[in-house]
């Protein structure tokens, strides 16, 4: 078999890549909480100090007590306080949409790179340019840093909608002749989608209290799992129906999880809950759960 030099190229690059996240990997410092767990109080210490160094703010005295409680939750237990806190439990089922939504259209539109543009090779530098304009040049940071958790993951899922819908008209409108309109608009919705992406897993991060959070992310996580599946076989329906019907789709599930990420906690400004009870707390509750905090 005869291996192009551009498939030489790309593998020599990715290998490159996948190399220097190796090496970042092994500059990070091992998790404080998980040192604490395993009784290595001394080393939690130093990488406490070494986290504090990097973000160049005060090391912890020797004085410093370092508390810690170990949440010793069974599964049985986790899923029981789903029921017991209806907060967590709404603010978990719309996570799972969320990241179900975006991994569905992510990968929908990964596997139409093919279909968007005459060269596959250009659909991928259209799509590594929006990846940098949303994050080397700082948008998705400061958006979320503006407007807040949920009010940017609102915005960036309506701005992905938007987009879908803005390419129906402009199908076929030929720009080259071997581009169209609706295709380079398909590729600039990679801004959003990586707007998404950061607004969504931060968010799931803040709103999951510690003693839940390994659940709720296994949740979140094996819905955005689902949406990956769906999406591609969403992009093989370009070559069976009308192509606006599949931009259409698209921009339906990401305007549709907007209408629910509109009903998610914001996490914005608030502390990272340790338990159920303190995501009630940190995020507004009505007078029904205020009786569950007193049981």
């Amino acid at each position: 078999a005869v291996v192009s030099t551009q498939s030489t190229g790309i593998c020599y690059t990715l290998s490159g890549v996948f190399a220097l996240f190796f090496l970042i990997v092994l500059i990070l410092p091992e998790s404080p909480r998980f040192q604490l767990v395993k009784g290595k109080e001394a080393q939690a210490r130093k990488t406490f100090n070494k986290i504090a160094w990097i973000f160049n703010t005060h090391p912890l005295s020797k004085d410093t007590k370092i508390i810690f409680q170990d949440y010793k939750n069974n599964y049985w237990k986790q899923l029981k306080d789903f029921r017991k806190y209806p907060l967590m439990q709404k603010n978990t089922l719309i996570l799972m949409v969320s990241w179900m939504s975006i991994a569905c259209i992510s990968y929908g539109l990964l596997f139409s790179w093919a279909k968007l543009g005459s060269d596959i090779y250009t659909n991928i530098l259209f799509s590594t340019i929006g990846s940098f304009i949303a994050h080397g040049a700082g948008i998705v940071y400061f958006t979320i840093q503006y407007l807040g958790r949920k009010t940017a993951s609102v915005v960036f899922f309506l701005g992905l909608g938007l987009t879908f819908y803005t390419s129906i008209p402009c199908f076929g409108v030929k720009v080259t002749d071997g581009w169209t309109l609706d295709n380079i608009v398909c590729l600039l919705s990679t801004v959003f989608i990586s707007g998404v992406w950061g607004s969504v897993v931060l968010l799931t991060k803040e709103l999951s209290p510690t003693s839940h959070r390994g659940m709720i992310y296994c949740l979140a996580s094996s819905s955005g799992r689902l949406g990956s599946f769906v999406g591609p076989y969403s992009a093989l329906l370009y070559n069976e129906i009308e192509p606006r019907i599949v931009l259409g789709i698209f921009g339906t599930i990401a305007a549709l999880a907007a209408i629910m990420a509109c009903f998610n906690s914001d996490s914005t400004g608030k502390p990272i809950p340790s338990t159920p009870a303190d995501v009630v707390k940190h995020t507004g509750h009505t007078k029904i759960e205020d009786d569950e905090l007193d049981n």
